[in-house]
């Protein structure tokens, strides 16, 4: 029986997993039964949006009320959005596949500014029309958070609110104006100018701009009385942040991979170009005993390997220390690692590299962003040359190979020799690194500095791109001075084309909509992605705008503002005050210091950003954290139990990839609390071995895998415990003892048979076997990345083949280590046509495997 349209085209994209859903944790609801539905949209793909912290919060604090559902949506990649356009199909969710235009609410994260097009592709492939003003009372109420609704002007005509800050709070209680409204059967209008009552909440349409003779903005004037500025909303308390008790566990590898746990929100650390440092403050940090609970709890409940421990300085976190060491003494012998993705070089110590990597030692990222004393004064980094080098020098004596930089060019008062001193103090670095580890290396990232709202750069022009490139070039004419003593020092400047267009997207005003539009229809989305961005795309689009409007992107991305020039953001209140902002400019243009108010005995900066009643900075201290003094672990139980596992794979898991299923079984595994050997080294793997890939779109009852056990634990106990703890889509069929000795699977499955189920209107089964009988030969040839293809002989990789009825057959395929075996796929396009093998067209099962004894000689 053939699959529905949309599964076909889940199993038939690059990456199915991506749109499968089914995943660990994730929450279903019958979208007929609640009162809400609010659809939680990511413009960008699935890895990229299921990595961030705050979706991921949103989605659980939303479902935790029983009269809202919550799903998800992401942007296809290219081949399913066309895909989709083709078939006529709208955009859908993850959990119910329900297009976007049947929720309520719909909420954007906006991350950064290049995700703009991206939005209006999904609303469009969604059928939700792209400007507010075009939105009845029937269609979904859209709105956009995260750090772009702080200056949201240049897509202001596209969103009907905004919520600025952190959302946590406010999302309750727009579900409950929204649900209100559904009852009242108010107007659309009725709707937005309630909205604007919420605090925190900007609604656009309730403002009107006003333009110069000048071309700059002139004010933006509010149509409701009293709604002159917008407060951001921020939580005061850390601890008050809701955790979800399941955390969703994806099946793809996202790009954070691991379990996010929020220790610290907000840094007053001052650096003058970062703009979530100013627009999150105070200081929040988490009850350090918490953090531990919270860990603990995620981890049972997930399964991962390791935890993020996220802030903007990790190595701020005043407790940081003996969390870790509780951490590690009770996960330690688990495997469990804690990553730590942001670290300031002034905070790294002996202790806190030893407490990382007692588990496992991959590359240890800094930001120092500046490599000259003066720069670092001017953005008031805070740190000196000499952090840094006994950083690096930590880091390599504690066993790291491997250490990454990220630095900045193009920042206000920059010489050339700023730019070379990246260089020479990262070669430095190095030299001093491999007298420490003669295999210590340096990756180098280097940005190009992009002005952003509510910083005390806010008012200063970005570099154009040719300027970015001259730069890159005396980046890499002092690399090559360096000679090969240095070849493992590597400098990769980030791809500039996107920088001027980010600058001006950010700082811009409601003009620029225009621009982002052109943009959108010319093609563009996805713009975050090499691939999709194209540079030519985007200049014409802004070289239209500035035809319609007078304004293009020099006027808002290389211009310098006056100190009194209206901003388009001035009606957000971020709280850190534009005078404080215009002082910090000031001081960067003297080289002055501005200290943390959150640390020690220093004095309030007077930022505005407290008010010392309700907000304030939250730090604890090493005593605040209670010691776990857990007993000593009792040793491991003597010997060692191989089982051998036979599992089914059906439902959305036939979309996952080899090693997909292998991290979902080994996540498993953990969450089922097995004691699993592992491998020495830096990276240990866990001793479990695993059967001959199941190609993706494949149904499977003969799935195997080895798993090796510490102890003499009974197979049947595992067993419950495993099925206890299955993901969707798995089934555990038999678990057996095995011999510890045996050979692995890769050699003793000897070959794999299938069963074929084809729809109505295929070839005669019977008349092709027969015809593919008479052949002489049948072969294919397998195209394979950056190798050359390999000639498989498909008469010699099969060992039987009859038909089971008109349109069902059975085969059996050879499997081993010493033959290049064939694909079900390549013997069934030979057998019927490549249009019959499509993904979900003919249901393929693998039914059995046959072992046998390994191939000689090997």
């Amino acid at each position: 029986m053939q699959l529905p349209v949309l599964d076909r085209l889940i199993l038939g994209a690059q990456k199915p997993s991506r749109y499968a859903g089914g995943e660990l944790n994730a929450v279903h609801k019958r979208l007929d039964e609640v009162a809400l539905r609010w659809g939680l949209a990511f413009p960008d793909t699935y890895e990229v949006g299921m990595s961030n912290v705050g979706f991921r919060l949103l989605y659980h604090a939303l479902n935790e009320r029983p009269e809202v559902a919550c799903e998800r949506f992401f942007m296809p990649w290219a081949d399913m959005e066309s895909a989709l356009r083709a078939e006529g199909l709208p955009l859908f969710s993850i959990e119910s596949r329900a297009p976007l235009r049947a929720f309520d609410v719909l909420g954007f994260t906006l991350q950064f500014e290049l995700c703009y097009t991206t939005v209006l592709a999904m609303l469009e492939l969604g059928g939700v029309p792209l400007a507010t003003s075009e939105r009845g009372r029937d269609d979904p109420l859209v709105l956009g958070g995260g750090p772009c609704a702080y200056n949201p002007e240049p897509v202001a005509d596209f969103f009907d609110a905004l919520v600025v800050g952190e959302g946590e709070e406010a999302i309750h209680e727009i579900s409950n104006l929204v649900l209100d409204w559904k009852r009242s059967r108010g107007s659309r209008q009725d709707l937005l100018w309630h909205l604007a009552e919420i605090p925190g909440v900007y609604v656009p349409s309730l403002f009107r701009p006003r333009y110069g003779a000048d071309r700059t903005l002139a004010a933006l004037e509010p149509l409701k009385p009293g709604y002159e500025t917008v407060v951001r909303r921020v939580i005061p308390d850390l601890n008050l942040v809701p955790q979800a008790e399941k955390p969703i566990v994806p099946f793809m590898q996202t790009v954070h991979d691991r379990l996010p746990l929020e220790i610290q929100r907000g840094c007053t650390r001052g650096c003058r170009f970062c703009q979530v440092g100013m627009i999150t403050r105070p200081t929040r940090q988490r009850d350090p005993n918490q953090v531990r609970r919270i860990a603990e709890a995620g981890l049972e409940a997930t399964g991962y390997e390791e935890v993020g421990f996220l802030s903007l300085s990790a190595g701020d976190y005043s407790c940081i220390n003996g969390v870790l060491e509780d951490f590690f003494d009770e996960f330690g012998a688990e495997n469990v690692g804690i990553s730590l993705p942001s670290l300031r070089t002034e905070t790294m110590n002996a202790r806190l590299a030893e407490q990382i990597g007692r588990v496992r030692k991959s590359g240890f990222t800094v930001a120092p962003e500046a490599a000259t004393e003066r720069m670092r004064r001017v953005i008031n980094k805070g740190n000196a040359e000499k952090d840094l080098l006994h950083a690096v020098d930590t880091i390599f004596q504690a066993g790291w190979d491997l250490v990454k930089f990220y630095f900045m060019i193009g920042l206000p008062t920059e010489r050339d020799e700023d730019v070379r001193a990246i260089v020479q103090l990262c070669a430095e670095a190095l030299r001093r690194g491999k007298k420490l580890n003669p295999r210590a290396g340096i990756n180098v990232g280097v940005s190009t500095f992009c002005p952003k709202p509510f910083t005390p750069f806010q008012w200063d022009p970005m570099i154009p791109l040719e300027e970015t490139r001259r730069k890159h070039g005396l980046l890499r004419d002092e690399l090559r001075k360096l000679g090969p003593r240095y070849r493992d020092l590597h400098v990769k400047p980030h791809d500039a084309r996107q920088g001027a267009l980010e600058g001006a997207l950010a700082l811009g005003d409601r003009r620029l909509a225009t621009a982002v539009l052109h943009a959108y229809r010319a093609g563009q989305r996805l713009d975050g992605w090499t691939e999709h961005f194209r540079l030519q795309a985007w200049h014409e689009a802004f070289a239209r705008a500035e035809a319609e409007d007078g304004v293009g992107l020099a006027f808002f991305a290389h211009r310098e503002k006056g100190k009194d020039e209206v901003l388009p953001f001035d009606h957000i209140d971020c709280e850190v005050t534009k005078p404080y902002l215009w002082k910090e400019r000031v001081a960067s243009l003297k080289e002055g210091a501005t200290h943390d108010c959150a640390y020690g005995d220093e004095r309030c900066t007077a930022c505005g950003s407290c008010d010392y009643e309700v907000v304030d900075t939250i730090v604890y201290h090493p005593e605040d954290y209670t010691p776990q003094h857990l007993p000593a672990p009792p040793p491991l139980p003597e010997g060692h139990t191989m089982l051998r596992l036979r599992y089914a794979k059906e439902g959305s898991a036939v979309a996952l990839s080899h090693l997909e299923t292998m991290t979902a079984l080994l996540r498993t595994f953990r969450r089922a609390k097995l004691s699993i050997p592992h491998t020495q080294g830096f990276h240990p793997k866990p001793r479990v071995s695993f059967g001959p890939a199941c190609p993706v779109g494949t149904e499977s009852e003969a799935e195997y895998l080895d798993l090796e056990l510490h102890g003499t634990p009974a197979a049947g106990q595992v067993a419950e415990r495993i099925r206890r703890e299955l993901p969707e889509g798995f089934r555990l069929l038999s678990c057996e003892p095995a011999e510890t000795a045996a050979e692995s699977l890769s050699r003793t499955i000897r070959a794999i048979e299938y069963r074929v189920e084809l729809p109505d209107g295929a070839p005669d089964v019977a008349e092709r076997i027969a015809e593919f009988a008479r052949r002489t030969e049948a072969a294919v040839l397998r195209e394979r990345e950056g190798k050359a293809p390999v000639r498989i002989d498909l008469k010699s990789a099969l060992q039987s083949l009859a038909a089971a009825g008109p349109r069902e057959l059975r085969f059996t395929l050879r499997a081993g280590e010493t033959q290049a075996t064939a694909r079900p796929s390549e013997l069934l396009s030979a057998l019927f046509g490549p249009e019959w093998v499509r993904p979900g067209v003919a249901r393929i099962v693998r039914e059995n495997v046959v072992f046998g004894a390994p191939a000689p000689g090997r």
